[in-house]
């Protein structure tokens, strides 16, 4: 036995992860970088600039734990040494907000380097003046190998554009 869910059962999970942050989330607008800039980034290894990024600007939905604490970080296997993170949860379809497809809802794929941006009125006091965050380490919380739902580590974004 292969132990794996079936495609059907991880198509109706990521739904009901879908209608859970449909619910409670919070609307944002999420960046994420286009494949070929990202590779193109990625080949300048640390002298790559935010600039060097093109991104595609998405409506979406996304939950956010402010404070997490050091043993649910170290559970999802996120180990630091100062600060501690902004983990954050997306949906897995957001809708394109530019381009020719704008208005359409499609699948998205979160990756490093992507940002979302959220309105000052969710945002504690210790991020004042803060709206964009960058999502800088990612961690599987599924069930086998189906990546149901991914937990993001987020920081505020140094850099804007």
């Amino acid at each position: 036995m292969s132990r794996l869910i079936p495609r059907e059962s991880i198509d109706v999970l990521r739904d009901y992860v879908d209608i859970a942050l449909d619910a409670i989330g919070i609307d944002c607008t999420l960046y994420i970088p286009t494949n070929t800039s990202f590779a193109n980034a990625e080949k300048k290894d640390i002298y790559a600039v935010p600039t060097d990024y093109e991104y595609i600007a998405y409506s979406a939905k996304v939950f956010i734990n402010w404070t997490p604490n050091i043993w649910k970080l170290k559970k999802l296997g996120l180990f630091l040494e100062d600060q501690l993170p902004v983990l954050c949860w997306f949906g897995n379809k957001a809708t394109i907000l530019e381009g020719s497809e704008a208005g359409s809802v499609v699948a998205v794929d979160v990756c490093i380097r992507s940002y979302f941006e959220i309105t000052p009125e969710f945002i504690p006091n210790n991020y004042k003046g803060i709206e964009q965050f960058e999502i800088v380490n990612m961690a599987s919380k599924g069930m086998q190998d189906a990546m149901i739902r991914q937990i993001y580590s987020a920081v505020p974004r140094r850099v804007q554009i």
